[in-house]
């Protein structure tokens, strides 16, 4: 194996499959279930698993704490854990997974949620790929019936050898002809778990065929369906998108009016919540209050915590919808710990939540005592659980004195950072007994299954910024990554510090547990530290890490990118664009060369038209195209660009549906600072020796002595030479006296190198 103080000697890394891949390696009938479950159902147009188990809810999420741990599952978001349901995310690769629990009858009720994750339908053929004549009309897909049928001018006798044709090739068994006539035909046909029904009918103008379908894939059908695609783009074109609604406000009825007390003449009163939570005092200083529009019934909230919450997030929301849910029914999130009350339309206290030390609490009703009233934008009262309640085994109360303005739909949000002083960019990560100095901070705009969030990164060297900015808005910031020792943190709409991951030294950690952050995103800007509150312990080796920032937030995440008309939409790797959706990627090469190769399903000439819009649009650099060395051909395609520091070469060959890219860079201003660009018309041989021995190496029959060490640091200073292209063949002996040999073609405009390990194999690769 080469050495790593071999700077200038190839370095194979292969990135990683993409998540299609990885969805298909995980399976929702793998997921686990607890003995004794009933009812089990696996539904995927609706998306989930659900079953009843004995247990009791706690039980069960535990079951799945642990059982998810143990099969390498991490937690993904804070769990949602009340006093009768548990709600728990999980991801995993690329994959997600919600476990809700909640109490039924003496048991639990279990939804298992998976995103990205085969169902036993994906397994099944596609009725996309089933044959239909080149004459064909009238082509209906019918996902409800699970049917196809279409018009031919075509005989019958015709369409049925095609038909049986056809799918012989994609391995259909013809089980049966039902009916054999001139003007009619059924044949029946299985593949697997599947099975189809054909009839071919006689017509004045042709034939008319029904394909009848069991057991195959229908899910999504209609939207791969140009007829139908068309109908969708007309009827969008005309009905606002969610970004053209999302400021519009839902019209509300007024607030009904209530007989004045006087609020302006009573005392001011302290606002601070107090939680006791198994004999733990928690004072909760910061009080905010505001009203909200829920069931036909307007009322007011008021919470109190330890840090500010995030008022622009709850005002977008309530200017939305006049609650401070979204779209999906989800509770704002607020910064544990916290106490909200709520109050009546006639300022009656009506419940109270809390969430403690990991802990949630309520009470309704007669369970609370106390007094308020709301009037000329403000809210007076105190309110306190009359008798300490318990979620378990743990007792907990309650109470709160508050005086606050009320927050509406038409309040401006409190700037948190106007004043705040600059915080230092610095953190420190140690595992075992190695420390970190993170001195290289970066923030950007990402998603974290589909919410968008904020990605602070804390690295030992400067992140490949010209790499980064490139992938700002597209898929490929979500996951970006380079190896440098680092901490990545991820801060979730309201600021709270929602998962965390670590890489050093080829060691991978993440997780949610065992840390906080007092954390602020405003403008453009954020603020922040974070800490772990206990060291974490991974392969015996305890870890811990500690951060401040202060930085602004890079680029804007596109949550919708907009396809170019007939085009591809553009996602980038290591600074260049790559078709979204692309399956599978590696990478290969030296400082001077990478080879970068994957698949996607799209047309030949989309392709070709994909990379000259997008090389041509300055996003990527300036990069010119040289029509001259244009080959495209009606199954591949060759182009070639010249650009800031080099060239790129698009290499796309077609493969039915899908087609194969490759993309070759190579840096010139690299390889002529190290003494590796050859001449023009020439081509450059470079040998190293990595070992501790001198070698004796044969090219072309001539033989040369390389000194120990020699290129091993430097190649300027192993064998170096500008040759002729051409065939070149070389051979040198191993211990024990065994030849080895490599024979090597050198282009014009090449360097190709042959490296000696310490081990006296050796490496012969393409280095520019």
């Amino acid at each position: 194996m080469i050495q790593k103080k071999l700077h200038f000697v190839v370095m194979l890394v292969v990135v990683g499959i993409s998540s299609l891949a990885l969805a298909d390696d995980m399976r929702v009938r793998d997921l686990p279930i607890p003995e004794g479950a009933t009812d089990i159902t696996y539904v995927k147009k609706r998306g989930d698993v659900r079953f009843q188990v004995e247990s009791d809810f706690k039980t069960t999420g535990g079951f799945y704490t642990k059982t998810l741990a143990e099969q390498q599952w991490t937690k993904s978001a804070k769990d949602n854990l009340q006093r009768d349901f548990w709600v728990q995310t999980f991801s995993k690769d690329k994959v997600s997974l919600e476990v809700r629990v909640a109490n039924r009858q003496g048991g639990s009720e279990v939804r298992l949620t998976p995103k990205e994750m085969m169902w036993e339908e994906d397994d099944q053929p596609s009725p996309k790929d089933l044959p239909i004549t080149a004459d064909a009309t009238a082509i209906e897909f019918d996902d409800f019936f699970e049917s196809i049928g279409f018009k031919s001018p075509s005989s019958v006798k015709t369409i049925v050898e095609f038909l049986s044709g056809e799918l012989e090739k994609r391995q259909w068994t013809r089980a049966d002809t039902e009916f054999d006539l001139a003007t009619f035909v059924r044949m029946k046909f299985t593949k697997q778990k599947s099975s189809l029904e054909i009839d071919v009918r006689a017509e004045d103008t042709g034939s008319e065929v029904e394909i009848r379908t069991k057991g195959m894939q229908w899910d999504g059908m209609k939207a791969e369906i140009e007829p139908a695609k068309q109908v969708a783009e007309e009827v969008a074109a005309n009905t606002p998108s969610k970004q053209d609604t999302a400021d519009i406000p839902v019209s509300l009825r007024k607030r009904k009016d209530q007989p004045r007390q006087g609020i302006d003449a009573l005392p001011k009163l302290p606002n601070e919540g107090t939680v006791v939570m198994d004999g733990t005092s928690i004072k909760l200083p910061i009080v905010i209050a505001y009203e909200v529009f829920e069931n036909d019934q307007w009322s007011t909230k008021i919470v109190a915590t330890k840090t500010p919450i995030k008022q622009e997030t709850l005002l977008a929301k309530l200017r939305k919808s006049g609650t401070d849910r979204d779209e999906d029914e989800r509770p704002l999130t607020f910064p544990q710990p916290y106490l909200l009350i709520e109050l009546d339309e006639d300022d009656q206290p009506s419940r109270l939540n809390l969430q403690a030390d990991g802990t949630p609490g309520d009470g309704s009703g007669d369970e609370l005592t106390g007094t308020a009233l709301v009037e000329d934008g403000r809210a007076r009262g105190t309110v306190r659980l009359k008798e300490p309640d318990s979620f378990f085994d743990k007792v907990y109360t309650a109470e709160i004195s508050f005086d606050v303005p009320v927050l509406t739909r038409e309040s401006t949000p409190t700037k948190r950072l106007t004043d705040a002083p600059k915080l230092a960019n610095s953190g420190k990560l140690i595992i075992g007994k190695k420390t970190y100095k993170l001195e290289n901070v970066v923030g950007y705009e990402t998603k974290f299954f589909d919410e968008l969030v904020t990605t602070v990164v804390f690295s030992e060297k400067p992140l490949n910024m010209a790499n980064l900015n490139t992938a700002l808005g597209k898929k490929a910031a979500d996951d970006y990554f380079e190896f440098t020792p680092q901490v990545k943190l991820i801060i979730d709409a309201e600021d709270n510090l929602s998962s965390m991951s670590i890489w050093a030294d080829n060691a991978s950690i993440s997780g949610n547990g065992n840390m906080e952050g007092d954390i602020v995103i405003e403008d453009g800007r954020a603020r922040g530290t974070a800490r772990m509150t206990e060291p974490g312990e991974f392969m015996d080796s305890e870890y811990s890490f500690a951060v401040s920032f202060d930085v602004d937030v890079l680029g804007k995440q596109v949550s919708t990118p907009e396809k170019p008309v007939g085009g591809l939409v553009a996602d980038s790797y290591k600074g260049l664009p790559i078709p979204e959706g692309y399956t599978g990627i590696q990478s290969e090469g030296s400082r001077f060369r990478t080879e970068t190769n994957t698949t996607v399903v799209a047309e030949l000439n989309a392709i070709v038209d994909f990379y000259r819009r997008e090389l041509a649009s300055g996003e990527w650099g300036d990069w010119t195209e040289n029509a001259a060395d244009a080959e495209v051909e009606q199954e591949t395609a060759k182009l070639a660009f010249s650009g800031p520091t080099g060239s790129l070469i698009v290499k796309l060959k077609a493969d039915g549906q899908e087609a194969a890219i490759t993309l070759v860079s190579r840096d010139a201003q690299v390889a002529k600072l190290a003494g590796m660009l050859p001449a023009p018309d020439k081509a450059r041989l470079v040998i190293g020796n990595a070992s501790e021995k001198a070698v004796v190496i044969t090219i072309n029959n001539q033989e040369y002595k390389i000194a120990a060490g020699a290129g091993a640091k430097d190649p300027k200073t192993g064998m170096n030479w500008e040759v002729a292209p051409g065939n070149y063949t070389v051979e040198f002996k191993l211990p024990g006296g065994k030849v080895q040999s490599e024979k090597l073609k050198l282009g014009a405009d090449e360097t190709w190198g042959v490296i000696i390990d310490a081990s006296r194999g050796y490496l012969a690769t393409q280095l520019y």
